[in-house]
């Protein structure tokens, strides 16, 4: 991936909240940075989606809403925390 250097305006509070969380996973403030536009991006992308499927159809239904609420929140969560559930929830099963 090609970057380019470029200069902005943040907010003290944002700015402060994203050092934290830089700091706290050991990354850049601008992997951080992009890692939060990136995720925005898909939301987006959800979100035409989304608006895309209700054109001309039914509402969701509440087992289909919920499984999108789900997967939305799984994928909000830190890769490692994910990677850590699924080999907890798969350790412990018989075959």
């Amino acid at each position: 991936m090609s970057t380019a250097k470029v200069s902005v305006a943040i907010g003290q509070e944002e700015l402060a909240w994203a050092r934290s969380v830089a700091r706290r996973e050991g990354k850049s403030l601008s992997a951080v940075l992009t890692e939060s536009l990136a995720e925005r991006k898909r939301l987006s992308a959800l979100r035409e989606v989304v608006a895309w499927m209700g054109e001309g159809s039914a509402p969701l239904s509440d087992e289909e809403l919920s499984a999108a609420n789900r997967e939305l929140v799984a994928s909000s969560r830190p890769r490692a925390a994910r990677g850590a559930r699924s080999r907890r929830s798969t350790t412990g099963r018989r075959r």
